[in-house]
């Protein structure tokens, strides 16, 4: 088979999306799809656009402009152009923007997080929107899943919402979960050794993420200050974010900074910084689906985050982790990890199936293999 890749960005670019659109890319030409390269597609951000970003912005509104007709209507001029003369069987995109007024006799399929439904009020920059942003942003939406004959999303929670919003038949969505990132390279002989190494007599407790507030950060303060009043002398690295001011007497926290994944020195130490970590925590207030979760489980890592968004798809209660309802306060979190903490049999075995789910399902070369499948279907 051949595959027409579709993308407004460069997805062979490991700094795109958190190297999501390259490990798909990667995978799907590992498993013999023979693929044809439409990416970066072009199309102009107008000035009107612009202008209008910054107008909106000015009265407490976010517009971005990304949804507008006439710039998603280039994509597809941009498509047709490039496309003369390059045979294929089926389309893929790594988002629904480049598909949206794309005409074409082949399968149109993409993959995405979430809907544009999902993420209205649930993301900070999704709020305060104006009506004629919202307008546009439903209509893309529907016009990229009325041309798709297949839809992929890595959870329920978005695959449900392309249904009940908008109407799309549930035998043109497919919930396939989206694969680690970083640590794909991971193997069993190399992690469950780590994993019985854990004394967990000075845990460390693992904090990722560039929104500090959505992220929990807060939470997850207060939760190393009750379990270290507990006795359990817990240690919080953070990596991707300044720790606040209000807590920088706090010595239990370690700051990290931002680690670039794709700079080999920054991606050393994000591997020993997971390597060393004895859980993974993050109480996220929103999360599409939580990458980050996977990379999780590729370092055999328990997760203790919120059941919200995606992230019920990657963290299974009692089997790699827990996910807490919003609802939950820091003594929630703080009972769910001493007692993970305090049997380190049940630890290490919740700590191997974080592994195993990572090497069965959560994984690109898995993604990619029940994408084909589904795919070889539509073009039969």
């Amino acid at each position: 088979m051949k595959i027409a890749y579709l993308f407004h960005k460069d997805a062979a670019s490991p700094a795109v999306q958190s190297n999501r659109p390259a490990s798909i890319l990667a995978n799907l030409e590992n498993q013999g799809v023979a693929v044809e390269r439409f990416f970066p597609l072009q199309a102009d951000f107008s000035r009107s656009l612009f202008l209008q970003k910054i107008a909106w912005r000015l009265m407490g509104k976010y517009y971005r402009g990304d949804r507008d007709e006439a710039y998603l209507r280039q994509f597809a001029a941009s498509f047709r152009r490039e496309a003369q003369g390059r045979p294929f069987d089926f389309i893929f995109s790594p988002g629904s923007e480049v598909i949206t007024y794309l005409e074409s006799d082949r399968p149109i399929t993409f993959c995405a997080d979430a809907t544009f439904a999902n993420l209205l009020d649930y993301y900070w920059d999704f709020t305060d929107l104006p009506r004629k942003y919202l307008e546009k942003g439903h209509i893309q939406e529907k016009e990229a899943l009325a041309r798709a004959a297949l839809a992929i999303y890595p959870s329920e929670w978005a695959a449900q919402s392309a249904i009940r919003d908008y109407g799309i038949a549930p035998d043109r969505v497919a919930v396939i979960p989206f694969g680690a990132n970083f640590g794909s390279w991971n193997t069993k002989e190399i992690i469950w050794p780590v994993i019985e190494q854990r004394t967990l007599e000075t845990p460390r407790l693992l904090f990722i993420g560039k929104h500090w507030q959505r992220k929990g950060g807060d939470i997850v303060v207060e939760t190393a200050r009750i379990l270290r009043k507990r006795g359990i002398p817990v240690q919080v690295d953070v990596v991707g974010c300044q720790i606040p001011s209000q807590y920088r007497g706090d010595d239990f926290l370690v700051e990290h900074g931002s680690v670039d994944a794709g700079n080999p020195d920054q991606a050393s130490k994000l591997t020993q910084l997971l390597l060393a970590a004895d859980v993974y925590f993050a109480p996220s207030r929103a999360e599409a689906y939580g990458m980050a979760y996977c990379e999780a489980c590729a370092f055999g890592l328990p997760s203790v985050a919120t059941a919200t968004g995606g992230i019920t798809t990657i963290v299974k209660d009692g089997v790699n982790g827990w996910c807490l309802p919003l609802t939950a306060g820091a003594e929630d979190y703080a009972d769910t990890i001493a007692g993970l903490l305090g049997d380190r049999s049940n630890y290490q075995c919740i700590a191997r199936n974080a592994f195993d789910r990572f090497s069965t399902v959560l994984n690109w070369e898995t993604f990619c293999r029940d994408y084909l499948q589904r795919v070889k279907k539509l073009v039969k």
